[in-house]
């Protein structure tokens, strides 16, 4: 039976808003619902003695997001990061090479030259009641997930025409053209598969009934997420070595900080520039993980002035991205282009396209009939951008003729925002997905990133990246689509980092084991354990 959670709300507080004292009432409050259980063992790369199978891991991130329905996440990766992974099985994952690896999936194949996908399944699998987890199950999944009105998943899997048990245990996709990239999109939430009975009479968004090792405790929208293992029925033995997890937001970066200093948090993932304010606490490890993620101008292309190309490279020259790099993201490189050195896609004859150059920009502005400059208008602004750089990129624009004003917006509430169309740029993060394609799809075709829209030549670009062709030739066209959008300058890319992770050192396992995509980082913390005291 699915699990549903008394949606605290402490008050109406948020918790991101919260002073510390408070955030450190919760999260005892949190761990005091989880109640004793049994189970677990094995090892992560410790003497399996030394694990504490008791352990409660508290995990810091800088949003959460506001319900627990898989197929409903506005943003893929945080979704999983934010416990869904211990709470739901997926179909695949990606490994620490980038390549797609089967989870529930054991073998697939494309055949009829690429348009249907033939999936086995694993034949051990159960819900926590005992119920199989087979095609049948998999198949009402899929359906749902590529018809439900959702803010990403649906187009992620609008190139499935139907989905098929061909067998107890075997699944198969018809696709509307052969797309390689199907397994790299059933390795996100879409590919996570949920129990038929929540599907058919549940409430996806606040209950869970899923295959997952841990079962859910509490759940708060946008605040904070427990689960506690229950893995007696678990099909992976390896996993869930933490007896109980508690997710927390914390928008606030001092705070964030604080935090994990103060011990209310283990665990949390950070921006490069907040490493000195962890240095000199002997009991924490850091380590500096690249990926596909990355800060940019996000723009609104077809809304004046921002209609013109010449405006638009005359952003991307007012922009010093080697400066605005090195202040505020350390040991991390100038964007240029979309996908990052080290991934599939990336470009190398792109180089430097919009090197700095306020007095160009000022020369397209008036080539483009803008003699004094323009008034951008507002930009979005991430709530939880990092410190200074909205200011700077402010003044950089006002240094080559174009004014701005900045608004701060909710992390989750700009991608919102942004994608009704109204506003002309959004400062903000962005990744590449994970793959070329399902990245480009993520980035281009959809309004919280585009609002603009894409013309018919980058449609028959992205056809072009998602045949059969050969390896070769898919890499051709996922650099093409780089190519593209950089000439026309849909938008500007200021910097691609890699983010920093900081634990307590009786922390161990965060390594290629816990889903390390080189695009997304550490999604899934199956294999993490904690050290006895």
């Amino acid at each position: 039976m699915a699990v549903k959670v008394t949606r605290y709300r402490y008050a109406g507080v948020r918790w991101r808003r919260m002073t510390m004292g408070l955030i450190t009432a919760i999260a005892l409050a949190l761990a005091g619902l989880l109640a004793a259980c049994g189970g677990g063992g094995g090892s992560t790369g410790a003497d399996p003695g030394a694990i504490d199978n008791e352990a409660t891991l508290r995990v810091g991130y800088a949003g959460a997001p506001d319900t627990l329905d898989p197929h409903m996440a506005v943003s893929e990766d945080s979704s999983s990061r934010f416990g869904l992974w211990g709470l739901y099985d997926r179909l695949f994952h990606i490994g620490s090479d980038g390549e797609v690896k089967g989870h529930l999936v054991t073998d697939w194949s494309y055949e009829a030259a690429g348009t249907t996908l033939a999936m086995k399944l694993r034949q051990d699998v159960v819900f926590q009641d005992g119920t199989p987890l087979d095609a049948k199950v998999v198949k009402a999944n899929l359906d749902r997930a590529r018809t439900l009105n959702s803010p990403v998943v649906k187009s992620r899997l609008a190139m499935v025409d139907d989905v098929q048990a061909t067998g107890p245990f075997e699944v198969t996709l018809t696709l509307s053209s052969p797309v390689p990239s199907i397994p790299a999109v059933l390795a996100e939430t879409a590919g996570m598969i949920m129990h038929p009975d929540l599907i058919a009479h549940g409430h996806p968004a606040t209950e869970v009934n899923g295959s997952g090792p841990y079962q859910l405790s509490s759940f708060v929208p946008g605040e904070s997420l427990a689960m506690e293992r229950e893995n007696s029925h678990y099909w992976d033995p390896e996993a869930a070595k933490v007896k109980r997890f508690v997710f927390v937001g914390i928008g606030d970066s001092k705070a964030f900080t604080n935090a994990l200093l103060g011990r209310q948090i283990d665990i949390g993932q950070y921006m490069p520039n907040q490493l000195a304010d962890l240095e000199g606490d002997p009991n924490l490890n850091t380590i500096q993980i690249d990926q596909g993620k990355g800060q940019d101008l996000v723009l609104n292309w077809k809304q004046s002035p921002l209609d013109d190309l010449l405006v638009r490279q005359a952003l991307n020259y007012a922009l010093d991205r080697d400066t605005i790099t090195q202040a505020f993201f350390p040991k991390s490189k100038p964007k240029w282009q979309y996908n990052r050195e080290g991934l599939a896609g990336h470009d190398p004859s792109v180089g430097q396209t919009y090197s700095y150059d306020p007095a160009k920009a000022k020369s397209l502005l008036a080539s483009a009939g803008h003699p004094d400059g323009i008034d951008l208008g507002t930009i979005l602004v991430s709530s939880v951008s990092t410190p200074g750089v909205a200011e700077v990129v402010q003044q950089q624009l006002a240094e080559a003729g174009i004014s701005a004003k900045l608004e701060t917006v909710d992390v989750y509430g700009i991608l919102s925002r942004f994608a009704k169309g109204k506003d002309v740029a959004a400062l903000t993060f962005v990744t590449s997905g994970t793959s070329p394609y399902t990245g480009s799809e993520y980035r281009w075709l959809r309004p919280s990133f585009n609002p603009g829209g894409v013309t018919p030549k980058f449609q028959s670009l992205m056809t072009g990246a998602n045949s059969g062709a050969s390896a070769e030739e898919l890499e051709a066209a996922y650099r093409a689509i780089d190519r593209y959008v950089v000439e026309n300058a849909w938008s500007v890319p200021l910097s691609s980092f890699g983010t920093l992770w900081a634990s307590d050192k009786k922390v161990q396992g965060l390594n290629d084991k816990a889903d390390f995509a080189p695009t997304h980082g550490p999604v899934d913390m199956r294999y993490v354990s904690v050290l006895k005291d």
